[in-house]
């Protein structure tokens, strides 16, 4: 495939993460390596194949001209998972964006692939999505896991979602397990339906942790909304 398989397309604001609340222009992805059959995915439309298959490949510079007619100046690179797009393409679109000078989050699982350098610079926050045994995706691509988590610096982030007790425990020692030799920040949310944000927080609290807790601001304001334009 030449091009980039584009599900999704428009301005809104940043849910979550570091920049939450910023306005966003929003390049999703489809195609995912993961199914998460812990709960259903909020992105159904871009990680099934039989809804995202007839979504259009789209070419860099098209992407890049539609995403300049927007507003805003920063873009989240998401999927589905997008590290799954041609390597090349992502990396022309990536460069392109910092060369007109958008910021970028890029929101992955971090599993399938080392971490390109496109990634590295500071105008690119990672948010790595560290799958737990409540997501049913506990064992996919660990050890690349492990090496990305290594790889990411002061602006990046690991988010964990949490829909049990036991998920909490895993992250927990998880974090305890990367504590000298990972340097994101650590973030914590909820699998919605499954875990109340109040019993993260005073989880957090009682175990005293320094995280942040990711609070998905967009599923408040847009309730039920399933797809972007």
């Amino acid at each position: 495939m030449k091009g980039l398989r584009l599900t999704e397309l428009y301005p809104s604001i940043q849910g979550e993460g570091p920049r939450t609340g910023t306005v966003t222009i929003f390049v999703r992805f489809g195609g995912c390596n993961m199914r998460c059959p812990g709960w259903p995915c909020d992105t159904q439309h871009a990680i099934d194949p039989k809804i995202w298959r007839n979504d259009p490949v789209v070419e860099v510079k098209d992407l890049l001209d539609r995403i300049e007619a927007m507003p805003g100046d920063n873009v989240c690179i998401t999927g589905g998972e997008p590290t799954m797009q041609p390597h090349q393409e992502l990396e022309d679109l990536a460069l392109g964006l910092l060369d007109l000078g958008y910021s970028i989050d890029v929101f992955t699982n971090g599993s399938l692939h080392k971490f390109p350098e496109w990634m590295q610079p500071h105008a690119v926050t990672v948010i790595m999505d560290w799958k737990l045994k409540g997501s049913g995706e506990q064992q996919s691509g660990v050890e690349i896991r492990w090496e990305n988590a290594k790889w990411l610096d002061f602006k990046d982030c690991i988010k964990f979602v949490i829909a049990t007790d036991d998920d909490f425990d895993e992250a927990a020692s998880l974090w305890k397990a990367m504590t000298h030799d990972v340097h994101a920040s650590f973030w914590a949310g909820v699998a919605w339906e499954h875990y109340k944000e109040s019993q993260l927080i005073q989880r957090i609290l009682d175990e005293d942790l320094p995280w942040r807790v990711n609070i998905q601001t967009h599923k408040y304001v847009w309730p039920g909304v399933e797809k972007g334009i």
